[in-house]
């Protein structure tokens, strides 16, 4: 009988102390794979763990992995059990690659538990026969592989709603009997079949009443410009048009000169064409000038050039310009006073004769009626340019040590023909009259043929050609059927296009790009299609592989146990200790020892034994 008491007081006392230990059980430092805690945490381990019941822990996962929660962070509780939730870090799903189909979504990784949603192209289906389907992101990889493969035809009686690029769907069917409706409607910019933003249509058994598309809205052709016309004339115009409006000769646009088609129409208001006040009179002739150009009329933006007679120099700007009827203010000319040097002086009282002066293309002299076989010192000899031709330079040379100052050069100018700038099918934006010539600075406007743009890249200011001694650079344009398609977009190092490619791409899609698994993706990841070029790709930056050898060659080890991984993404950071007996050289600094993954590299500090 005592024996029974004691054994019963026994199993009670040990129940007792076996609750107590339950309450106060620790939880252990915790081993995250693919994960860290803060890293004080590693720094005093003996002093944090174990720690009590009731006390909370975050630790964070590594690029390209996620808590359980699917945030990049994580909190765990110190329970009777343990860490609840166990801290793991998940690897991320990539996005798969889908033939025949598209994802409802772009992003490039997602976490675990978290569901992608794909639809099938018209005439295709998923495994289970539907137009779209969910995958689930688990813990070994997606759910299943999404796939659409070539639909059973539906038999003769239902309707099958189409892709609907720029719009949605009301409902998530694809397939519909006779007499059902579908109801739809199409962004901003965007208008139904019908030409309505929300529209209704309705199964036959011959098909949709109107088939469901959202279109581009179109702008109408503008009201007829007053005096001027629209370039180029067409009947109606897509969103993103541009149309220039060109007034008529002897008019001037007052307001802008290219106007935009836009979701709500022409944008900015369009200009008016009003009567030039440019017809200006007879230039101004100040004494002891000469006029180097002579036109029958004189319109706005006319330049006429101006010359001084011998003896005489330009004061001010050689050219003026017509402006609203009006001349800017002309050059004056002024008598030579060149003051000679005390060299000069004697070079000219003892100094040589000079032989004939240089011959200047373009050009005669003024004050020498026949050249003398030798020149006297100080004489001078005055140039003057051919008509059209410009001066550069002083019209006046010198004889000084029995040599001729610097002569001035005629710069050419320039014939701009049509049969020349059909070659580049353009054609001068403003004619004036038979008059082709332009003078050396004189800027002429071109603008592309009906039916032909710029090529890509190129700028609108490329069609302002300056004449420049007689040359004249035209651009080129190139017919518009050259820039409506994009072939298929450039491939990138380490990284692919996401979904399928197809060996034509309208001007204006758009596709997006996917690195490979430790790779940085740098630069835009959606490239578009624009006047045949596709826009600059994205970059894949490589990772850093950890090397052993490099470690043991420079007497390193790592600095935190986490970092014993085989790769570092682009921008991320390693530190790094000496190993025992070794020591910094005395020119690093402790930030040398946190070394950052750059474009694939690392660069190792150096640890050298102690002596």
């Amino acid at each position: 009988m005592e024996y029974k008491r004691w054994m019963f007081s026994f199993l009670l006392m040990f129940a007792a102390i076996k609750k107590l230990l339950a309450e106060d059980k620790a939880c252990d430092f915790p081993n995250i794979e693919n994960g860290r805690i803060a890293l004080y945490y590693y720094s005093f381990k003996n002093y944090y763990f174990p720690m009590k019941k009731g006390e909370k822990l975050s630790y964070t996962c590594l690029a390209g992995y996620s808590a359980e929660s699917g945030s990049q962070n994580g909190r765990v509780n110190c329970t009777n059990e343990g860490w609840i939730p166990v801290p793991k870090c998940h690897k991320k799903c990539v996005q798969p690659t889908l033939d025949n189909g598209i994802f409802s979504d772009t992003k490039l990784s997602y976490n675990i538990w978290e569901n992608l949603r794909y639809s099938c192209h018209s005439g295709y289906q998923t495994a289970e026969g539907e137009v779209d389907a969910n995958i689930q992101c688990l813990q070994d990889g997606w759910s299943v592989q999404p796939q659409c493969m070539e639909a059973i035809k539906e038999p003769l009686g239902t309707c099958l709603a189409p892709d609907l690029l720029h719009g949605q769907y009301h409902t998530v069917r694809r397939v519909f009997n006779v007499n059902d409706k579908l109801k739809y409607e199409c962004r901003d910019g965007h208008v139904t079949a019908g030409g309505d933003a929300i529209e209704e249509v309705l199964c036959h058994i011959q098909g949709w009443s109107l088939v469901p598309k959202c279109t581009k809205l179109a702008c109408s052709s503008p009201n007829p410009v007053e005096h001027g016309k629209v370039h180029p004339k067409q009947s109606s115009y897509e969103e993103g048009d541009v149309i220039q409006i060109i007034c008529l000769e002897g008019y001037t646009l007052r307001g802008p000169e290219l106007i935009q088609c836009y979701y709500f129409g022409w944008y900015p208001e369009f200009p008016i064409c009003e009567e030039r006040r440019n017809k200006c009179p007879p230039p101004p002739q100040p004494p002891n000038t000469r006029l180097l150009t002579n036109l029958r009329t004189y319109r706005q933006g006319d330049v006429i050039h101006y010359q001084c007679e011998r003896s005489f120099q330009l004061n001010g700007t050689g050219e003026i310009r017509c402006e609203n009827g009006k001349w800017t203010s002309p050059p004056k000319c002024i008598v030579v006073g060149r003051v000679l040097t005390t060299e000069d002086y004697w070079a000219v009282k003892t100094g040589e004769n000079c032989n004939p002066p240089p011959a200047v293309k373009n050009s005669i002299t003024v004050n020498d009626s026949g050249q003398l076989a030798s020149y006297n010192p100080g004489s001078s000899v005055e140039y003057g340019c051919r008509p059209l031709h410009v001066m550069k330079g002083s019209n006046t040379v010198h004889c000084i040590h029995g040599a001729w100052t610097e002569p001035p050069t005629c710069l050419a100018p320039c014939l701009a023909r049509e049969e020349i700038s059909g070659n580049y099918n353009l054609e001068m934006k403003w004619k004036l009259e038979e008059e082709l010539y332009f003078m050396h600075g004189d800027t002429i406007e071109f603008v592309c043929k009906p039916g032909y743009i710029l090529p890509p890249l190129v700028s609108e200011l490329e069609l302002l050609v300056q004449c420049n001694d007689g040359q004249l650079k035209y651009p080129g344009c190139i017919s518009k059927d050259l820039r409506a398609n994009c072939g298929p977009p450039p491939s990138i190092e380490n990284g692919a296009v996401m979904g399928s490619l197809t060996e034509n791409y309208e001007d204006g899609s758009t596709i997006q790009y996917n690195c490979n698994e430790y790779h940085v993706l740098q630069g835009s990841i959606t490239v578009f299609c624009s006047r045949s070029q596709w826009t600059t790709p994205p970059v894949c930056i490589e990772p850093c592989t950890l090397s052993q050898e490099e470690m043991a060659k420079n007497n390193l080890l790592l600095r935190w146990s986490f970092d014993n991984r085989p790769y570092f993404l682009h921008g991320e950071f390693v530190e790094f200790v000496c190993k025992a007996y070794h020591t910094k050289r005395l020119s690093d600094l402790p930030s040398d020892f946190r070394v950052q993954c750059q474009n694939g590299e690392l660069l190792y500090p150096q640890c050298i034994r102690n002596k």
